[in-house]
Parts: C-alpha cells; structure tokens; sequence
C-alpha cells in the first residue's frame, strides 16, 4: 500500500513538473508590423526583442505593408502548423482582419497581443478570452484634440487648415480626426477647408499638400497630420514653395524625423507614442500567459484593454525626447513582470474604436 502511495505522489510529481516545465516553455516569438522602414516599428520591434532576449528568444518579424490580407495570410502559414507557447503580438491593419487573425492564434495554440486596431465589438475577455490577452493602444482623439489645440494657439485663435488622414478604417485615424474636430468645436475662429486620406504614406502627404496649395495658396494657415510620415511630406511640400515653418504643420507618432523638424522650426508639434514601451509590454504580456505568471481570465477589464501614456512634443521639449534613450536592461522580463502595467494610463473608453 505504502509503495502504491509513493509510486502515486511520485507521478503527480511527475505531471506537476511536466506541466510546469510546459508552462514556462515560450517556443517563438513574432511580432506583426506595418513597414519594414518605419521608425516607430522599429522601435516596436527593439522592444519586443528587449524582452525576448532576456529569455534567450530572438523575434521573428512579419511586414504587412498595412496590409490586412497580407498579414493574414503570413501568419495563418506560420499558424498551420500549430503555434503553442508562441507569442504573437501585431496591428492587424485594419479592424476587418483583427478577429481573423485572433481566431488563427487561438487554434493555434499562441498567445497574443492586439494593438491599436480593435473593432469595438470585441474585447480581450470575450473573443478568444484564453488566447487574446491584452489589447494596447495609444489614446488618438486625445492626440488629435492637443495637436488641433496646438494649431488654435499658433494660429492666435483665427486661420484656415486642412487635414491628412490616414487609413479610414483605423481606430487611431478615426481618433486623431475626431479629437481635431474637438478641439476645433473650442476654437471657432479656426476653418478646417478640406480632409484628405493620405494612408499614412508620406508621399501621398506631399502630393496632398501640393494639390492645396495650389487650391488654396496664402489662405492656408496649417496642415493637421494623422501621422508623422504624412506630416514630413507635408513639409516637403511647403519647402518647395518656401512655407516650411509658415504654414503649421502638426503630427502623430514622434519620429525622430518629425521632432528633428519642430526643433529646427519647420513642424509645430507631434504626439510621441513609445514603440520601445509598447513592443516591449505586448510582449512580456503575451510571454506572461505563455508562462503561467498571469491567468488571462483573472485579469480586470482594465488590464486587458488600455491606453499607454504619450507625449506632445513642442520645441519645448523636442531635444529632450531626442536624446532620450532606452537601456534594454530596463525592459528585460523580469523587469517588467514586477508590474506590467506600469505605463498604462486606464482602460480604453467604450465606444472609442467606432
């Protein structure tokens, strides 16, 4: 009886370690981008690879050129033939493809991180609730409305402006737009003349620009962009009519490209969003679940879906984010298992993503 009795405890024992050595078992690690040239992916990318490396992963790294199909179909090869203990972390592109490639990872055995594009729809704690841990975005109407503000102080109250936007589909250009149009219902003396979809390309943002200034010559005062990479051919645009620092000119994103032109006079102001941060917590989230370290259902709403902190960039403050620089020790695993939450600024509001 007594052997039965060991031989029993040593196979629980057994199971036990089996089971925890499973969970603590990352197999892969991918990260989903928009570009290939991006900063901000690149960014994104260095961060997820902060955290990888510390647990002696490197990062795989799939390019849609914001392209949803294209990122469907990369990641349902990678997902064929089965994912478990992966960590996958992506903007899907368009909100079209987000539950698509949610579905592909839950049968797959992965454990994923949304970012920026979520239909409102869906939450973390509803769709795929075991696979999809988090979503992590940066709050866009609040970019829009402090750019849109910085435009109504420049302007002294009175001017006319256009707009770039990018991808229609797009949480965040939906956001950046609606958070101009607040700060414009505060600053009646500003005209927004016209809106245009630059999709985030920024020779699409100078061949805009060209075609209003032409359209609209001295009349036009500033030039709201939903990103930087609009706002840099924006820029473009007014040096080849001698406007650059002229005509304002606002973005979103904070490359380093940007904030290089507000400090030289040339761009008003950005809305810094920290790639490194978020690639970096996308991944230690999804790793966590992988880990066993957090149990996704017994996360709060509010650790599951939410906005990490951002900056406007001004003259003010533009060679100080400049020379800010990231140490990657800072941002190992165990760094950031000490509260992963940390940047989080609170639970994306209902209704945001519509």
């Amino acid at each position: 009886m007594r052997n039965r009795i060991q031989g029993l405890l040593t196979a629980i024992s057994l199971v036990s370690l089996a089971t925890s050595v499973r969970a603590e078992d990352v197999s892969a690690v991918y990260v989903g981008v928009g570009s290939a040239s991006s900063e901000y992916w690149a960014a994104y990318t260095n961060g997820a690879k902060a955290v990888a490396q510390s647990f002696g992963k490197d990062v795989d790294v799939v390019v849609s050129d914001f392209d949803g199909q294209k990122l469907l179909e990369q990641f349902g090869a990678i997902f064929a033939a089965g994912c478990k203990g992966c960590v996958v972390s992506t903007d899907p592109s368009s909100n079209a493809f987000t539950k698509a490639i949610i579905e592909r990872a839950d049968a797959a055995g992965a454990k994923y991180v949304n970012i920026w594009n979520r239909p409102d729809e869906i939450h973390p704690w509803d769709t795929a609730s075991d696979t999809w841990v988090a979503n992590i975005s940066f709050d866009g109407v609040d970019s829009g409305y402090q750019n849109g503000n910085a435009l109504c102080k420049a302007l002294g109250g009175k001017g006319n402006i256009v707009a770039l936007n990018g991808i229609p589909d797009n949480p965040p250009a939906k956001q950046r737009i609606a958070g101009l149009h607040k700060a414009l219902m505060e600053c009646p003396g500003v005209k927004l003349l016209d809106t245009q979809v630059g999709n985030w390309d920024q020779t699409q943002g100078q061949t805009l620009t060209r075609a209003w200034l032409a359209k609209y010559g001295d009349q036009l005062n500033g030039v709201f962009s939903a990103n930087d990479g609009m706002a840099v051919g924006a820029v473009a645009a007014l040096r080849e009519k001698g406007l650059a620092g002229k005509v304002f000119v606002t973005g979103s994103d904070g490359s380093s490209d940007a904030i290089k032109l507000i400090e030289n006079g040339e761009m008003l102001s950005t809305m810094y969003v920290d790639g490194f941060l978020q690639g970096a917590y996308a991944t230690a989230l999804a790793a966590a679940a992988v880990k066993g370290d957090i149990t996704p259902a017994d996360l709060k709403p509010e650790q599951r879906d939410f906005y990490l902190a951002q900056t406007l960039v001004t003259k003010e403050n533009a060679k100080a984010i400049l020379e800010e620089a990231k140490d990657p020790a800072k941002f190992s695993y165990d760094a950031l298992k000490a509260n992963f939450w940390a940047a989080s600024v609170g639970q994306i509001p209902v209704g945001a993503n519509k």
